[in-house]
């Protein structure tokens, strides 16, 4: 019986003795058995993709803050300072989009500086910050720009296999972009509706935007538009919206002389009568109160100018 005891006891004594030994092995971060990673703070990432990509938007502005969060993991703070290497990557861009098909543009170097690339994560904590500074006003609003950021080193814990280099799409907003209530009146021959929806703005130039019409965003209409002071110009026709003369803003009260439309809301109120007016809804934008004026048409082909435009659109948009 001595004997089998003496065993069970050195046995213990040996898993005590590689116990310890592992705890030892572990790294300066160690948190219930694992040791610390060093990594950038983005969206998971499949084996099948080569970086993580993160979207953000910003304001056009000469100089906006873009600050990255570099993290480790870990239940616990870090027990000494750490110092983390991390940089622009010129080349991850490019790699990015021969692995998956994209045609991101690297932004140029002009477009942005750094402001130091070592990254201080303080004792005690879990993040720092790896600042860029856009230069969002210089940005051609036609190209879709990407920049590539790598951790290079940490001097302390071990950097990320996955998320060490990671893609952040940058992306300019003007002032109008945003969500809209909207409401006002679709006039069509057949299938004429109140509109209150809430639609987006979104940014395509330094002043101007892309807006769905009416309320057939989900079937690719839309139009873009320029906000020159109060007044809105530059009428494009994008997506499905017939181009050319076939749709724009109307600029007259009723320009197509139609005797009849279907469901209006009022028998007196058809477009250029009761409250449907230019005179109110006159394509304009008031700065004050964040609110637009719209009055457009279309027709489907054949179009020569608003006297032929049988769909015609009154909307006001009040910012969200």
């Amino acid at each position: 019986m001595k004997r089998y005891l003496n065993k069970y006891t050195v046995l213990l004594l040996i898993t005590s003795v590689l116990a310890s030994s592992c705890t030892k092995e572990d790294g300066i971060f160690t948190d219930g058995g694992s040791s610390g990673i060093v990594e950038l703070q983005l969206p998971a990432r499949t084996t099948s993709t080569i970086y993580a990509i993160a979207s953000r938007s910003f304001a056009t502005q000469d100089e906006v803050d873009f600050p990255i969060a570099i993290n480790y993991t870990g239940v616990n703070g870090t027990p000494a300072d750490v110092v983390v290497n991390v940089d622009v990557n010129s080349t991850a861009v490019t790699q990015y989009n021969d692995a998956s098909g994209t045609a991101y543009t690297t932004l140029p170097a002009n477009l942005y500086t750094v402001t130091s690339t070592n990254v201080s994560i303080p004792k005690g904590t879990k993040t720092g910050t790896f600042l860029i500074k856009l230069k969002t006003s210089l940005f051609d609003f036609s190209k879709s720009y990407a920049l590539g950021v790598t951790i290079k080193s940490s001097s302390s814990g071990t950097v990320s296999g996955n998320y060490s280099t990671g893609i952040y799409r940058v992306i300019a907003k003007n002032a109008y972009e945003g969500d809209y209530k909207v409401t006002g009146w679709f006039f069509h021959p057949t299938a004429g509706r109140p509109l209150n929806l809430v639609k987006k703005l979104a940014t395509t130039g330094k002043l101007s935007v892309s807006a769905p019409l009416g309320d057939l965003g989900s079937s690719n209409y839309s139009f873009e538009f320029t906000v020159d002071g109060n007044a809105l110009t530059g009428y494009k026709a994008t997506g499905a919206t017939p181009g050319g003369l076939n749709s724009g803003f109307l600029t007259a009260d009723h320009p197509e002389a139609s005797s009849s439309w279907a469901n209006n809301p009022a028998s007196a109120d058809q477009p250029g009568q009761g409250q449907w007016k230019t005179a109110t809804y006159n394509n304009t934008y008031d700065a004050a109160s964040g609110t637009f004026f719209l009055a457009y048409g279309y027709i489907g082909s054949g179009g020569t100018g608003q006297s032929g435009w049988s769909r015609q659109v009154y909307e006001k948009w009040v910012k969200q």
